[in-house]
């Protein structure tokens, strides 16, 4: 993996946030883990370096048992990831359970997960059986949970790219892509029933890379700016981040829900990027990164 993409996804924030108002509902900063990467530190010294820091979540691409051992009796909440090599295999409850006795089950007494990631941004692919998958995968992970007694103690979701919303402006008029309509619907009512997140990749940094002349580096960056307002709403947007997070739920809504929560499961602006990548340089990703805290 390139050096960009690996500051990319290094160190993101997880902030749950609320519909239309957008307010923070749980502080609190959390680090996306990658370790696709050269010369990386130790679990152990993460472990250390993280709880020094007061990190309280953690979301894994996997389920390392290393990362999990290392961060044993600590306070430190994880998502664990379940890979999209592994959907079709998921559908099945016997290799379901296997996944989940192995992986999951002995950390869970010292480690404090509360989340399993079935599948990371699936729609991005154009595999229509790997899409096919991924619910029937959701459900069966979350059957053996029932069956484990562990429901109350793991939810169960999936990440999505921002890239599965078809019309994002104004925010009130978000929807999804068509071609993905029947496969979110059913997604959407699956998580309705169980009560769980919505988890979206969401990065300004793309929408900027790619019209940098039309969409303003202050309003990306959370800096002070005229901002935008929703003709339907009158609701006025002065960063993109937040408008991502409404179109997304006007999206949710038009499909006929308004009962589920939206998680912002990846976020930040990379440090440096390839030559194209208009904006990624070392001073900009300390903008985004500090603005979003505050």
């Amino acid at each position: 993996m390139a050096a960009c993409s690996v500051i990319f996804r290094l160190l993101f924030l997880l902030v749950i946030l609320s519909a239309s108002a957008v307010r923070v509902l749980s502080a609190g900063l959390g680090i996306n883990y990658g370790q696709i990467a050269n010369n990386l530190p130790s679990p152990s010294r993460v472990s250390v370096m993280l709880q020094s820091l007061n990190v309280s979540r953690l979301k894994l691409y996997d389920a390392d048992p290393n990362v999990l051992l290392a961060f044993s009796n600590s306070n430190v909440e994880f998502i664990i990831g379940l890979g999209n090599e592994y959907l079709h295999d998921m559908t099945d409850p016997i290799k379901a359970q296997n996944w989940v006795q192995q992986h999951l089950q002995p950390h869970i007494t010292q480690t404090k997960i509360t989340c399993i990631t079935v599948g990371n941004e699936v729609f991005m692919s154009n595999d229509t059986q790997l899409w096919s998958n991924l619910l029937p995968a959701m459900k069966m992970v979350y059957n053996t949970l029932v069956n484990l007694g562990l429901d109350k103690q793991v939810i169960v979701t999936s990440a999505h790219s921002f890239n599965i919303i078809g019309n994002s402006y104004p925010p009130s008029s978000g929807t999804f892509r068509q071609d993905l309509a029947e496969y979110i619907q059913a997604i959407l009512n699956f998580h309705s029933q169980i009560n769980s997140p919505f988890l979206i990749n969401a990065y300004p940094f793309f929408a900027y890379k790619d019209n940098p002349d039309q969409v303003s580096l202050e309003y990306v960056l959370f800096q002070p700016n005229p901002g935008m307002i929703d003709p339907n709403t009158n609701l006025h947007y002065d960063n993109m981040l937040y408008a991502q997070v409404d179109a997304v739920y006007s999206a949710i809504k038009a499909m006929g829900h308004t009962d589920i929560e939206v998680m912002i499961s990846e976020t930040g602006w990379p440090s440096k990027g390839d030559p194209d990548e208009v904006g990624s340089t070392p001073e900009n990703a300390a903008l985004y990164h500090s603005n979003l805290l505050k």
